[in-house]
């Protein structure tokens, strides 16, 4: 016979599982956001965030591990949330963009390398050039511009012959 007391009362109280999600949501937001931008590919660095965290916050209701489907259910919610939120206030207040979108970099420009920016993107001029062959491009004076772009991925904009 299940305990459904166990599996429907939280244990915790529901503020601090809001608050628990709060923290841990907007921590891993931030430390993928600034430290991880080539790490992201074509993932939106906060939906990887939203994916991850519900996945572990709703792990416990699965496995039966000390916590009720309710607090896992709260959790997910939190997390939810405040990804809805960080994406609602950034479409709505464009300074502060910069939370969920990272501005392009230049990595490329008329044919030069741009080697500020790219210590800055912690890329080699060999992993550069690997990124430009795959655009189809194999010299650097054939480039007007390249940049990495707030997903990690690069864009080539090519010279006009």
């Amino acid at each position: 016979m299940p305990d459904w007391s166990a599996m429907f009362v939280p244990e915790l109280q529901v503020a601090e599982v809001v608050l628990r999600g709060t923290i841990m949501y907007l921590f891993l937001v931030l430390v993928m956001r600034f430290l991880l931008k080539r790490e992201g590919g074509d993932i939106n660095i906060a939906d990887l965030v939203v994916v991850v965290a519900v996945v572990d916050g709703a792990q416990p209701a699965f496995s039966g591990d000390a916590q009720s489907i309710t607090e896992s259910m709260i959790f997910v919610l939190t997390i939810i949330f405040w990804a809805w939120m960080l994406n609602w206030v950034s479409y709505r207040f464009r300074p502060l963009r910069f939370l969920t979108m990272s501005p392009p970099l230049m990595l490329v420009e008329d044919g030069r390398l741009c080697r500020a920016n790219m210590r800055r993107a912690l890329m080699t001029r060999d992993e550069l050039m690997q990124q430009l062959r795959e655009e189809g491009v194999e010299d650097l004076a054939l480039v007007r511009h390249a940049m990495m772009e707030g997903d990690g991925r690069i864009s080539v904009v090519r010279r006009k012959e």
